[in-house]
């Protein structure tokens, strides 16, 4: 009987993989080739640690500089440098692994469901294969998970959710079968996590909280104190994991902590960003990639949404502590959203929809499994069919929701529209216009991003570049100027500001913003290509050409750089004929 269950079951998995490539292919066909954009530059574009794969130290250890998505997070960096050895920076095959860490993580959801309603006991439902399948469906469909597979360098998300799901099936594995093996998997599971993303923290409090919320119902016998002792024993690695990576790597680079933001600010925040969340999985019609830096000061202006969150939160305890094993979906979509939606602020996004990327399985599943539970058995062909309208209509919206991101500039005019108090969207989009060469669209967004935020550096930048592409050539150094002075620990401004007086031939003044910008940042290769235009411009090809060298080694697809090498290399090769 054991066999043939498993059998089954094995049928049910390869069947609901299928279905789910399918799905997914069909929502994701047209966001493969989608822009780069916000974060996926830093982390991919010109993140030199991912060029190569040896030294292996310098793609795992790679120094915190600003609070990238990738720092201090060696796991997320490989798989980068993976992608980049394979193919460059040809886009559609980051998002394929995107789509296949997700389809993982919807069969991992498939498993642990499967596996909690048979703790829970056979009468719970009927079928908790079908049940976990359909509640895997409509989660691995919502296009809410735009957020972390368009959107590329958010495989952060994903790739943490894979291992707080294997860890907890592995856990779920050994508590019901007591399983030691089991248990030194979902040890092994935790530790690796830590190296993917600092929110799987949860992984351990997560299994606490099954463990007690299904006591009397996991394996019994005199063996299960050290199966214990060596399960949480072995999550507890994820923590000293996250701590020797924070530390050693500088975590994440002063862009989250207690020192970055007020702790009560922010708890006000998430008290109005928790029903935005949860308003984007019920109803997806409007989905934002940012929603900016900014943080609710003051408790009147969200006194509603903050007192019915804690009224939530109440009554979660209440059934929790009532009918834990009932109200355990609650309970882990609380752990889940703890880490990035608590006491520890995330300074640089204070919101962010893609977190709700795993806790929006557990209310998913929570909802699946309650109407499973209550429908009589003629219902059951109508519910099969409300599935599938359901999982249809997420993957349309799907389809809509990749549009948007077919450009920098029309994803960031779609963020602006949705989310307009977000004054870095608009700063953002007139940059996107600026890449575009379209200043005549930039130019009034940057002066109204300017007078909303003149404290902001990238909008001094921004005005910078629209004046000296107008021939403003000193108001343009002036404004490069006043973003330095706002940013001191930044490069931009130095290198914006040294292109521009090496265009007008102040190749001195250039020389010592644009030497200062790459010792500061030998990391980066834009300082070096800009470096190695001013030598060209100053007729010093015997010097540009070792400097761009060194800036196409650190981004070998830079066209600009590519095109003035050769430039360079050809006004050297013209001088030593003329000699």
């Amino acid at each position: 009987m054991s066999q043939r269950k498993d059998l089954v079951t094995v049928r049910v998995i390869a069947l609901l993989a299928a279905a789910g490539a399918v799905l997914l292919a069909c929502g994701y066909a047209n966001g493969l080739a989608a822009a780069f954009v916000f974060d996926d530059d830093p982390s991919i574009i010109a993140n030199s640690s991912i060029r190569r794969l040896w030294p292996l130290t310098e793609v795992l250890f790679a120094r915190a500089e600003g609070g990238r998505p990738h720092d201090g997070r060696p796991l997320l960096n490989l798989s980068l440098a993976l992608n980049y050895v394979a193919h460059g920076l040809w886009r559609p095959g980051y998002r394929l692994v995107n789509l296949a860490i997700h389809l993982a993580n919807a069969l991992l959801l498939f498993d642990v469901i499967r596996r909690l309603l048979r703790v829970a006991g056979e009468r719970l439902v009927a079928s908790p294969a079908a049940v976990a399948a359909a509640a895997s469906l409509l989660w691995l469909a919502h296009p809410l998970h735009t957020h972390v597979i368009t959107y590329t360098i958010q495989r952060a998300e994903s790739l943490a959710a894979l291992w707080i799901l294997a860890a907890f099936d592995l856990a779920v594995l050994a508590l019901a079968k007591g399983s030691l093996p089991a248990a030194v998997a979902a040890g092994l599971a935790a530790a690796v996590g830590g190296l993917a993303k600092e929110t799987t923290v949860s992984i351990l409090p997560l299994v606490l909280a099954a463990d007690w919320a299904f006591r009397g119902r996991w394996q019994q016998g005199p063996t299960m104190r050290r199966l214990r002792l060596v399960l949480y024993g072995g999550l507890a690695v994820n923590l000293l994991v996250l701590v020797g990576v924070s530390y050693g790597l500088g975590g994440r680079g002063g862009s989250a902590g207690l020192a970055t933001a007020s702790v009560y600010h922010y708890l006000l925040t998430q008290a109005r960003g928790i029903w935005i969340y949860l308003g984007r999985l019920v109803w997806p019609m409007k989905l934002v990639l940012d929603h900016g830096d900014g943080l609710v000061t003051s408790f009147a202006a969200v006194w509603l949404p903050a007192v019915a969150a804690a009224a939530a939160v109440m009554l979660g305890l209440i059934g929790f502590f009532t009918a834990a094993h009932r109200w355990f979906p609650v309970a882990a979509f609380v752990l889940l959203l703890a880490p990035s939606s608590s006491l520890v602020p995330v300074a640089t996004q204070t919101l962010a929809e893609h977190r709700m990327y795993l806790p929006s399985a557990c209310l998913i599943g929570w909802a699946v499994v309650g109407v499973a539970a209550v429908a009589r058995p003629r219902s059951r062909p109508l519910l099969v069919v409300i599935v599938a309208v359901l999982v249809a209509a997420a993957t349309g919206r799907t389809v809509l929701r990749n549009r948007d991101y077919a450009s920098a500039v029309s994803l960031w005019r779609q963020n602006l529209r949705d989310c307009p108090d977000n004054d870095r969207a608009r700063t953002n989009l007139v940059a996107a216009l600026i890449r575009n060469d379209d200043f005549a669209a930039a130019k009034p967004l940057a002066a109204e991003a300017l007078r909303s935020r003149p404290d902001r550096d990238r909008n001094w930048i921004n005005q910078g570049r629209v004046l000296a592409a107008e021939g403003y050539t000193d108001q343009a150094i002036a404004a490069f100027g006043h973003a330095a002075l706002l940013a001191p620990a930044s490069v931009e401004p130095l290198i914006n500001r040294g292109i521009v007086l090496s265009r007008v031939g102040r190749f001195e003044a250039a020389a010592a913003d644009l030497t200062a910008a790459v010792s500061r940042r030998p990391d980066l290769a834009r300082g070096w290509l800009a470096l190695g235009l001013l030598h060209l411009r100053a007729g010093r090809p015997d010097l540009a050409v070792p400097v761009l060298k060194r800036g196409l080694t650190l981004e070998p697809e830079n066209e600009a750089g590519v095109t003035n090498l050769r430039l360079a290399l050809r006004q050297q090769t013209e001088g030593h004929e003329a000699l």
